[in-house]
């Protein structure tokens, strides 16, 4: 057993993912592309709409209930995956939840909004402001709580901690597993970069553990520098928890392009709003515009320009319930 597995075995976690996650061959796409190209069903984690974020709440929710907080806060904009998948896990955890958001509150709630209405939780809705105002806000209203008696845990960043990180290294173990189960060998791993939290978990997982995949990490929002700055610091955060360096750099450890990023966050390339069309038609499975198409397509480019050798797995982060606001 490696030393990081019995640190992720050790450590608080909160009880949410329904695991394994499938991992499976895409038969349409593999009979088109000529290799076998399999995906691994992060947006089946089974709480709410499903989504990576679930593998970071895991052990960021442990720690706030290992700290005995009863009022968990998080923030992001309208269609924020983090904030819906955070109060679906909360409703699960039997933990209070409340959501800030940078816009004005719609009449009619739609996508994510409206999964949160049904869930019950209370969003605070801020008006047109930035990133920056709106997590001031979360951090008061967390002061506000605490003066009150209340003790709060804000999840912040997006979950791009060195704590949310553990979800994705202990998902590598995860696959892993499934891979040898399977008979699968030689595998290279495409997955996103947006503020570098999976990338991070991915990367640091993978090194932990005797670099058993090829890592891709296809930037949706940054250019390359940047990107590899988010998850250094990723990693550092992860580093100091576990006690366990990692010595290779990042840029040693996985290929990192910004190559299919368009404009950045948000901003979809032609490619990737052909693809979200052509993936479900031919696999019957939703893709979202903001990270999982530009990943679909520099994985397609890598396939086709023989980048890759043996299996490919495109590792779907879900966001399911921001597509209806995004058509």
């Amino acid at each position: 057993m490696y030393p990081i597995e019995e640190f992720l075995d050790k450590t608080e976690r909160a009880p949410l993912l329904f695991t394994p996650t499938p991992l499976h061959l895409l038969t349409g796409f593999s009979k088109y592309e000529e290799v076998q190209v399999y995906i691994k069903r992060d947006d089946m984690t089974g709480i709410g709409p499903g989504g990576n974020k679930i593998r970071s709440l895991e052990y960021i929710l442990g720690e706030a209930i290992e700290k005995g907080c009863k009022k968990i806060l998080t923030a992001g904009p309208a269609q924020s995956n983090l904030c819906t998948l955070t109060a679906a896990a909360c409703a699960r955890l039997g933990l209070d939840c409340e959501l800030v958001h940078n816009g004005v509150e719609p009449e009619k709630k739609e996508g994510n909004l409206l999964l949160n209405q049904i869930l019950g939780t209370v969003s605070h809705f801020l008006g047109d402001c930035d990133s920056e105002k709106r997590n001031s806000y979360t951090e008061e209203l967390s002061e506000k709580y605490e003066k009150e008696g209340i003790s709060s845990y804000v999840v912040r960043n997006g979950a791009t901690t060195g704590r949310g990180a553990l979800g994705y290294t202990s998902a590598v173990r995860e696959m892993k597993k499934q891979c040898e189960e399977m008979g699968i060998k030689d595998m290279t791993i495409f997955a996103p970069g947006g503020n570098g939290g999976v990338a991070a978990g991915l990367i640091y997982g993978n090194e932990m553990l005797g670099r058993p995949f090829h890592i891709v990490i296809i930037s949706v929002e940054d250019e390359r520098e940047t990107l590899i700055h988010h998850i250094e610091k990723t990693i550092h955060e992860t580093e100091e928890i576990t006690g366990l360096i990692m010595n290779a750099k990042v840029e040693e450890a996985a290929e990192i392009s910004d190559v299919y990023r368009g404009n950045g966050w948000g901003e979809n390339t032609e490619e990737s709003t052909e693809e979200i069309l052509r993936f479900a038609r031919q696999e019957g499975i939703f893709i979202e515009n903001v990270y999982n198409s530009k990943v679909v397509v520099g994985m397609k480019d890598w396939i086709r320009k023989k980048m890759v050798k043996g299996a490919v797995c495109y590792l779907h982060t879900g966001g399911f319930g921001s597509l209806f606001d995004q058509y």
